[in-house]
């Protein structure tokens, strides 16, 4: 299993567009948004110590990457507790999609 981020936003950019819920953003703001839900998730991650094998807390990361995101794209904010609930589905699926996920 090797993570590629390239990869893995391109699927979730998929799955977005798939879904249709946020199509009336202004162009580029969705691809801008998963851009920094991915760092703010590699970030918690980090300091979680998900990495070095430490457990992914759902709600933990929610938190982070909510008010992550609500703070980088105000514009938006009534919509971020929904698009991080998607990403992190999506996310999800594509970790598990490449054998990322221990279901301990």
């Amino acid at each position: 299993m090797d993570y590629d981020a390239a990869a893995a936003k391109a699927y979730i950019m998929e799955k977005f567009a798939a879904k249709g819920d946020f199509s009336f953003l202004k162009e580029g703001d969705l691809d801008r948004m998963v851009t920094e839900a991915m760092r703010l998730d590699a970030e918690y991650m980090q300091r979680s110590g998900v990495n070095d094998g430490g457990v992914y807390d759902d709600d933990a990361a929610f938190e982070d990457l909510f008010s992550g995101v609500k703070e980088a794209f105000p514009q938006y904010s009534m919509y971020c507790m929904r698009f991080v609930e998607d990403f992190m589905d999506f996310n999800e699926e594509y970790l598990d999609s490449i054998g990322a996920i221990d279901w301990e």
